[in-house]
């Protein structure tokens, strides 16, 4: 009798274990993206069925700003997010999760910009202006970088913190001096209105990534699930390279510019990293080794970051094709 009892509940636990397994699988896995043209190829694996194809359910959730994200990913609504690798940093001050890059997604070679009103073509005379920009992300950094190559520090100029779409009003409106901006905002506004580009990031190559970061505790328990993401990801960049007209349509439409503009936002400026080109990020002493040095430095001189150094463990080469 103790035996059988024993086996019973035995079976019960393993049933209860096997369920609580299951159900944790069967949890849509939950990605945050701002606009910005090459996170436009997850929505399009998601319009084409590529994640159906890879039996992976995930939900897509598109947020206005890079910040906007960040504080998703803090506050735990979120499993993983395409962002800079200074938003990943940042997460890592204020959140007790552990917050790892699993893919580069594309580097920044002038895309992101600090534009100023036609008045103002000098960067020096940004001294004392009132300048917008999306606080607690990468526009802070931009800015820095963007400052120190005119002479000037933070200390120097007035910061607002907005979203894209009301920098955009509030530079063509003059209320702004400048704003630190990328495509297709920076687009949309280099067509629309006469304003000048006084520094980009062409000013400073390879310093700024754009990646896909996952949380640590999905990287250990949902490993599968990050690879078919990434699959669906690169299904998606393939079917674009065999039918430009037809996906560059369906990702401008998303961003509500024209697929000329959206081209032109992903290619001008804009460098994607394929998933051949992966290994040269990640190895030892690679491509990201020296921009996470850099970012670091960069961050902790503006008072972004002060606390934990999280250098060492910000990203994982588990995912990377050897």
């Amino acid at each position: 009798m103790f035996t059988l009892t024993k086996k019973i509940s035995g079976f019960i636990l393993l049933s209860l274990a096997l369920l609580g397994c299951n159900a944790e699988q069967s949890e849509p896995l939950r990605i945050g993206l701002s606009t910005w043209p090459p996170f436009e190829f997850f929505y399009l694996a998601e319009q084409k069925g590529f994640f159906k194809d890879e039996q992976l359910d995930v939900k897509l959730i598109e947020f206005s700003a890079l910040s906007d994200v960040q504080r998703s990913y803090e506050r735990g609504q979120i499993d993983g997010l395409g962002t800079t690798l200074v938003d990943v940093f940042q997460a890592r001050e204020h959140s007790p999760r552990k917050l790892q890059v699993v893919q580069v997604i594309d580097y920044s070679d002038g895309a992101d910009v600090i534009l100023s009103t036609a008045a103002i073509k000098d960067g020096k005379a940004l001294r004392g202006k009132k300048i917008g920009l999306e606080l607690a992300s990468l526009g802070i950094y931009v800015l820095a970088r963007g400052l120190d190559k005119f002479g000037l520090t933070l200390a120097d100029v007035q910061i607002t913190g907005m979203d894209q779409i009301s920098l955009a009003e509030a530079l063509s409106k003059g209320t702004l001096d400048a704003i630190v901006t990328y495509p297709p905002t920076s687009v949309q506004l280099r067509h629309d209105v006469k304003a000048n580009i006084l520094f980009s990031t062409a000013d400073i190559p390879d310093e700024v990534v754009d990646v896909m970061a996952m949380d640590e505790t999905i990287i250990k328990k949902r490993p599968a699930d990050v690879e078919k993401l990434l699959r669906a990801y690169y299904k998606a960049m393939q079917y674009a390279k065999e039918n430009p007209e037809e996906a560059y349509a369906i990702m401008a439409a998303r961003e509500g510019i024209t697929p000329q503009e959206f081209k032109e936002a992903l290619t001008v400026g804009i460098h994607i990293v394929t998933q051949e080109g992966q290994a040269d990020f990640f190895k030892p002493d690679g491509k990201l080794s020296a921009v996470i040095e850099m970012t670091d430095k960069i961050l902790r001189e503006s008072g972004q970051i002060k606390g934990v150094d999280h250098r060492a463990d910000t990203v994982t080469d588990r995912f990377v094709k050897k």
